[in-house]
């Protein structure tokens, strides 16, 4: 998943920065010498909306394709 998607969502639900996102998806607070480690139900959490973000995301993108009378690979043509 986005990473930058993740940190919103996390910001989001709450969250304040530094925010650390590490490639195993565990996700820390705080500085490096002072961590403190989500919660398996805070990661949940943070990944529900981060999935509901990006689905957002993409009814949106559809949406203005369809507005413009556009596919994908049409926009991609254009904007690629």
């Amino acid at each position: 998943m986005n990473l930058d998607l993740i940190r919103q969502a996390a910001i989001e639900l709450g969250f304040n920065e530094p925010i650390s996102i590490e490639p195993d998806a565990t996700i820390w607070l705080g500085t490096n010498d002072d961590r403190t480690y989500l919660t398996a139900a805070q990661l949940n959490a943070v990944k529900t909306k981060a999935e509901q973000m990006a689905t957002n995301k993409e009814t949106t993108r559809q949406a203005a394709l369809d507005k413009l009378g556009l596919t994908a690979d049409e926009a991609a043509a254009l904007f690629g």
